[in-house]
């Protein structure tokens, strides 16, 4: 049998809450992949999409007070997949963004691993997609 080879990805967690930071940063751990970068407020988030090599997102909605909205439009315009995360299911997230994914906390382990298991095959298509286009460019 044939196992297909798990990517690990390298994730900005954009979490306000300390304690579901943890709880996020261990459950990603546990999953085999791992967060670069834990940003607190939209400006450690906005600041970490300007500087910090990561793969994909979780986006914490509500930070102080603050959306993370613009984060997503900084991913969007990088082409970086990201998953909003809430306490207030998609109705939270402004209709800009209502294509993104949203992960409802508290959020099961299960559905985590499957969201990061499309996150790892999307990037997996365009880096395949990447090195086709780039080969034949000789």
């Amino acid at each position: 049998m044939i196992q297909a080879m798990r990517q690990t990805l390298r994730l900005l967690l954009v979490e306000d809450e300390a304690l579901i930071a943890m709880m996020a940063e261990d459950m990603i751990d546990g999953l085999g992949h791992r967060v670069v970068q834990t940003a607190t407020t939209l400006a450690e988030a906005l600041e970490a999409c300007a500087n910090v090599d990561f793969d994909v997102a979780l986006l914490d909605v509500n930070l102080n007070g603050d959306t993370s909205m613009a984060v997503a439009t900084a991913l969007k315009q990088r082409g970086c997949p990201f998953a909003f995360t809430t306490g207030y299911g998609a109705g939270g997230v402004d209709p800009a963004h209502s294509d993104c994914p949203v992960l409802t906390k508290p959020y099961a382990l299960s559905e985590l691993d499957l969201l990061l298991t499309n996150f790892s095959a999307q990037l997996a298509g365009t880096r395949s997609m990447t090195s086709s286009v780039e080969s034949n460019r000789g």
